[in-house]
């Protein structure tokens, strides 16, 4: 079985220093409020008001406009960071096999997430959540995610719409759901939706191999699903592979959509790509990284 090590860690160690800080959308959960003076980040200004304390008061612009005016900050809230990863069966597919990467971007979220001081979380499901790791604030708790990852094998069947409901039912704090699959599941839109129904930001980590983008088989196949056991004989030429690219295109249209339709940030990666190409370009592009 394929196993994460220190080397790893250390290429993480490089990613925190050029990463900074993990730094989700606002958008999606309204993370930030503008508080007067406590926060780290300038937003805006208003007019002085009776009671306001007096080291708040921008001096400059007194000096120019006489006008007293009061420094406002944007204030991030105190939020909680759940990472989620798929132990099914059919992650258990490709070269490098989708499992293995997703553990190694569980592991680099929760690695840049405790960097940032962030209060996090992660679990793994299949049918139901199998085990709930609170890593807490402790940076030095990534190593024992690192071991537990190595210890978990994908087997069983996903039900990602129980699991993530279950799951947001339990939070009683502010949290955000990083969900790493490949979304082979008979559903797993109600359960995204309950999340967002509980205001609730989901990220979604959509993970393909390069066998199920291009099938390298042809022929007379007996096809067999991973997780339920059910078998189908077919006979694989270019007109079905036509069949097949179409179909995989219009089940990754429909992802997006829904994302795009229920405010989730999505992204998509095929293991070919080496997780620090994605978290330094692709993340930084896409907003969930500063």
């Amino acid at each position: 079985m394929e196993k994460l090590d220190i080397e790893f860690l250390e290429k993480l160690e490089k990613l925190r220093l050029a990463v900074k800080r993990l730094r989700f959308k606002s958008s999606l959960g309204e993370r930030k409020s503008p508080k007067m003076g406590r926060g780290t980040e300038f937003s805006d200004y208003r007019s002085y008001q009776i009671g306001d304390e007096l080291r708040y008061l921008d001096w400059n612009i007194y000096a120019r406009f006489e006008k007293f005016l009061v420094k406002l900050f944007e204030e991030e809230e105190d939020v909680e960071v759940h990472i989620l990863l798929d132990a099914s069966s059919s992650m258990d597919f490709g070269n490098p096999s989708k499992f293995f990467y997703g553990k190694k971007l569980a592991l680099a979220f929760a690695y840049l997430s405790l960097s940032s001081w962030e209060k996090t979380t992660f679990s793994y499901f299949q049918n139901k959540t199998k085990e709930i790791i609170p890593l807490e604030r402790k940076k030095e708790n990534i190593y024992k995610l690192l071991n537990l990852l190595n210890e978990i094998k994908p087997e069983g069947i996903t039900n990602i719409n129980e699991t993530v409901k279950k799951y947001a039912s339990s939070l009683r704090r502010k949290g955000i759901l990083i969900l790493i699959s490949d979304f082979l599941s008979s559903d797993f839109k109600e359960g995204i939706i309950y999340a967002r129904y509980k205001k609730l930001p989901v990220y979604i980590a959509h993970i393909i191999c390069e066998e199920e983008i291009s099938p390298f088989y042809s022929g007379n196949l007996t096809l067999v699903d991973s997780e339920t056991g059910e078998k189908i004989d077919l006979f694989l030429d270019d007109d079905m592979k036509i069949k097949y690219q179409k179909t995989l295109e219009k089940f990754l249209n429909e992802i997006e959509y829904f994302t795009m339709l229920y405010n989730v940030e999505y992204l998509r990666s095929i293991t070919t790509i080496p997780i620090e190409d994605l978290i330094l370009k692709y993340l930084r592009v896409g907003g969930w990284i500063k």
